[in-house]
Formats: structure tokens, C-alpha cells, sequence
């Protein structure tokens, strides 16, 4: 594992071994302000969370947030999804993937809670696919004749 430090206000990557203090250099020279470096790691970071029969893993790898999605999608869990896709496209994901071959039942809300996170994608110009569902999650994505309007994505 790399650990290295950034600043958040000019994106200036340092080593971590090596650097001299905790103050972004350039942010002190070209602003004359001082701007605390933040210690980030080359190591893709995983997220886990749950609530009612849903379980999430967020994997964040570059621009690329890939969501897994395990149990049951419905009224009891979308907003745990909800959340999770606001937060990907404030956090600036450029490609958020959905995979949803875990997913063993979705209702209704569930299939809403999808296009929310489509919709919500095109706004931030984020591109939003998902993986093919197992049989009874793919019926009802064809029953809503939904089928076409989601890029899929191999899993």
C-alpha cells in the first residue's frame, strides 16, 4: 500500500515518506495561503452497509464507483441505495456501475430507486449501467419495459 498526501484544494499529490510538513507548498506559494494535506491511499477503498435484507459493498477505484447489491431491493432498502448514488455522484464518479446479481427480490421501489440513480447519474454527466440481475429481477425490469433504457454492463 502507497499512502501518499493531497491537498484538496489544488489536487498537488506528495509522497508521503519524504514531505516536509503538512501544508500544501503550492497552495503557499501561488496563493499565500496554507492548505492542510490530506493523507489518501492507492488502495481502492470498500464500503460496506446494510438495512432490512439489503446489503451494499461500494468499491471506489479512480472515477469508478461499482455498487454491489445483495438480498432483497424494496421499500424496506431503496433509500440506503438512494443514499449511496447521491453520495457517488457528489464525490464526482464518473462511471457508477450497479451490479445486481445478488439481488433476489425487487418490488416496485426498488425498480424506482434504479432510474432515480440513472437519472440522477445523467445530471452529473456520469455514466450509470448495470449488470444483469438474476431471472426474477429480470422479469420485472421486462414487465416495466424498462429492459432497453438501461445500459447493461457485463458482471
Amino acid at each position: 500500500m502507497m499512502l501518499a498526501l493531497k491537498c484538496l484544494g489544488c489536487g498537488l499529490t506528495v509522497p508521503y515518506k519524504g514531505s516536509r510538513g503538512n501544508v500544501c507548498p503550492r497552495c503557499l506559494v501561488r496563493e499565500d495561503r496554507a492548505v492542510e494535506l490530506t493523507t489518501v491511499s492507492d488502495r481502492p477503498s470498500t464500503i460496506s452497509r446494510s438495512r432490512g435484507r439489503l446489503t451494499t459493498y461500494t468499491r471506489v477505484e479512480d472515477d469508478r464507483h461499482t455498487i454491489v447489491l445483495s438480498g432483497e431491493l424494496d421499500i424496506a432498502s431503496v433509500q440506503i441505495l438512494d443514499e449511496i448514488l447521491t453520495e457517488a455522484c457528489a464525490g464526482g464518479a464518473k462511471e457508477v456501475v450497479l451490479d445486481l446479481g445478488g439481488i433476489e427480490f425487487m418490488d416496485s421501489e426498488g425498480l424506482n430507486a434504479i432510474l432515480r440513480g440513472k437519472a440522477r447519474c445523467e445530471q452529473e454527466s456520469c455514466t450509470y449501467c448495470v449488470t444483469p440481475a438474476q431471472r426474477p429481477v429480470e422479469r420485472v425490469f421486462d414487465a416495466a419495459g424498462i429492459r432497453g433504457k438501461l445500459l447493461r454492463r457485463r458482471s
